[in-house]
């Protein structure tokens, strides 16, 4: 009976820790906080992680309307770093936390993260309005769930002004009125394949995003097919460029949104919250084309239909450019001799 009794205590414990916490967040982001010289800071507190030759340094810039400081580290041999930011709102001649955020740049890696932080305490020593703001935060890293204590110092000059930024990147902006794009392939009023953005949106994470995914797909796959290599390893390819041949090629299943086994997507495009939108991304093909939508060598997907148990082959020409919203069909060929494969030298 006592052992369930502790069980009890502890559960309850737990929740009111919780609570706790939830509420302390909650009230340093409604603190209005000025100068408030109670407590140390130096200028050594500019220096957050110190080295000899590349220490980590708070750094800072600041708008008509809010106060950013920040760090960053490196992480990796491919250049990946995590910086984390704090954002602070002006009133009057005083400030007003608004958020912190983690964001991870995947660099040649391509996937990148954005992730808030808890704010559980804030000080500030001095705020001299854009010229000076230093103090102490207490955050919680939500990958490694550790709490930090740290001091800062951060002086602004007038190159740290920056002007609010108010044009981002949408997806349905860019490519909304350019699909689905719909594919005949064999002339006969009915269409065979489409190319299409699929949309996913993560609301688990803080803050949620939406991906949206471009790639082909089959309208009905048993008599429409998307080909790929053989002979390699997985991911399997779907693009390809000449010289190629429709010879030693596999069909896979195009519709499925997350597959592993090929390389489905010609981009994914990240779409975050407010107030998040100016890190709106293209991947960029870095997990996917890069090499084939950098170059200035024509691509193609090799196709094959199924009529009356024949395979027809055939080949759809793209030309793909995320970044400038450019998405068009170039040309499409079948080879209406059945059986009979197709090359492109």
């Amino acid at each position: 009976m006592k052992f369930k009794n502790y069980i009890l205590y502890f559960f309850f414990l737990l929740i009111f820790y919780s609570c706790e916490q939830r509420i302390l967040i909650n009230e340093t982001k409604d603190i209005i906080v000025c100068s408030s010289p109670n407590f140390v800071v130096s200028e050594n507190d500019n220096i957050v992680i110190p080295d000899a030759t590349t220490p980590v340094l708070w750094k800072g810039n600041y708008t008509n309307n809010s106060v950013q400081i920040g760090f960053t580290l490196g992480l990796g041999v491919d250049n990946e770093t995590e910086t984390f930011n704090f954002i602070f709102d002006k009133v009057d001649d005083c400030l007003k936390i608004n958020r912190g955020y983690e964001y991870y740049y995947g660099s040649f890696v391509g996937v990148s993260a954005l992730t808030e932080v808890d704010i559980l305490e804030l000080q500030v020593n001095e705020w001299i309005v854009d010229k000076k703001l230093t103090g102490n935060i207490v955050y919680r890293d939500h990958h490694d769930k550790k709490v930090y204590n740290r001091n800062f110092w951060v002086e602004f000059t007038e190159e740290d002004y920056k002007t609010e930024t108010t044009d981002f990147n949408f997806f349905p902006e860019c490519f909304s009125s350019k699909l689905p794009i719909f594919i005949d392939i064999d002339k006969d009023g009915i269409t065979d394949y489409k190319i299409i953005a699929e949309q996913q949106t993560n609301s688990g994470n803080k803050p949620s995003f939406t991906a949206y995914t471009i790639k082909l797909i089959a309208v009905d796959e048993t008599i429409n097919q998307i080909l790929s290599p053989t002979g390699i390893k997985p991911p399997f390819p779907v693009i390809f460029e000449p010289p190629f041949t429709s010879n030693n090629t596999r069909k896979y299943d195009a519709n499925r949104f997350n597959s592993v086994d090929v390389k489905n997507a010609l981009d994914v495009f990240y779409e975050f919250e407010a107030p998040y939108e100016n890190y709106n991304f293209f991947l960029n093909n870095n997990l996917t084309y890069k090499k084939q939508f950098l170059n200035n060598i024509d691509d193609y997907y090799l196709i094959r239909l199924i009529r009356n148990d024949n395979y027809f082959y055939g080949w759809i020409k793209i030309d793909f450019n995320a970044l400038n919203c450019n998405l068009d069909i170039v040309d499409t060929f079948l080879n209406t001799n059945a059986n009979q494969h197709v090359k492109v030298d």
